[in-house]
């Protein structure tokens, strides 16, 4: 009997253990989208409407969609449809310089990317967002102090309440892609937060964060250590609240608590 209750013991004690590890890991289900030319919307600099089912290398708009791309798995996480999902129309939402005209089903701009608000740029990502979602965005970082900072402990609470986190990696680009002189600094990369990885430690320094990144050639989804994810000069959007109404100890409110003043 004695050696019974041992045996049993030792069981609950494993699986113990091995809840315990699972739950240092955590990925939210993102739809990975490659971020191209998806619709037949018209194009007045090159004079055609032609969707491409795939990243085509050399089509100014598939090279130049990092946000619509990662705006669209955003959306798409919050349970939105098309339009609001559709590449082409969160550019043509958004984008409001060089002569895009916003909301009118034209492409006026050969795809030349998105500003994110920086050093006077246009919010152009911001407002890209905005419509998609149709919530917020809230913004970490990092301008002044208007915008909280992210930290390691935010961005794993908002996984923790089921959010994701649009990242703008901020003059950090593919090495393969071929970047506008006017956003190498005024921009960035934009990519998905959706999980993470606390390797079973109470320090934050050996965390790494799981990525959905729009560009073809990224591999994406992959891990990235948090020392390369949480940057004091990119940016991070969320939605304004959690969408999802967890439990008490996993709410907006207490995500709020730890924003940095």
């Amino acid at each position: 009997m004695k050696k019974m209750l041992m045996a049993v013991i030792a069981v609950v004690f494993l699986m113990t253990v091995v809840a315990s590890a699972q739950a240092t890991i955590k990925i939210l289900p993102v739809t990975q989208v490659w971020q191209h030319k998806d619709t037949n919307m018209w194009c007045n600099v090159c004079g055609a409407g032609i969707a491409h089912p795939v990243h085509s290398p050399g089509c100014n708009h598939c090279d130049m969609y990092c946000a619509p791309g990662a705006i669209s798995m955003f959306a798409l996480y919050e349970g939105k449809v098309a339009p609001n999902t559709q590449q082409d129309d969160i550019y043509d939402n958004g984008k409001s310089a060089g002569g895009e005209i916003m909301g009118n089903g034209i492409l006026e701009t050969h795809g030349v990317g998105m500003f994110a608000g920086l050093g006077g740029t246009p919010p152009e990502i911001q407002t890209s967002f905005a419509w998609s979602i149709a919530l917020g965005p809230f913004q970490y970082g990092p301008q002044g102090t208007v915008n909280p900072m992210m930290t390691c402990a935010i961005a794993e609470l908002y996984i923790d309440c089921r959010q994701i986190i649009l990242w703008i990696d901020t003059a950090t680009w593919p090495q393969d892609m071929s970047v506008p002189e006017e956003l190498e600094y005024d921009s960035g990369h934009c990519k998905i937060i959706a999980g993470y990885d606390d390797n079973q430690t109470a320090d934050f320094n050996d965390d790494q964060f799981y990525i959905y990144d729009p560009w073809p050639t990224s591999g994406s989804p992959y891990w990235a250590p948090q020392a390369s994810v949480i940057g004091v000069t990119d940016i991070y959007l969320t939605t304004v609240q959690d969408p999802t109404t967890p439990s008490e100890t996993t709410s907006w409110g207490k995500v709020k608590n730890l924003h940095v003043k």
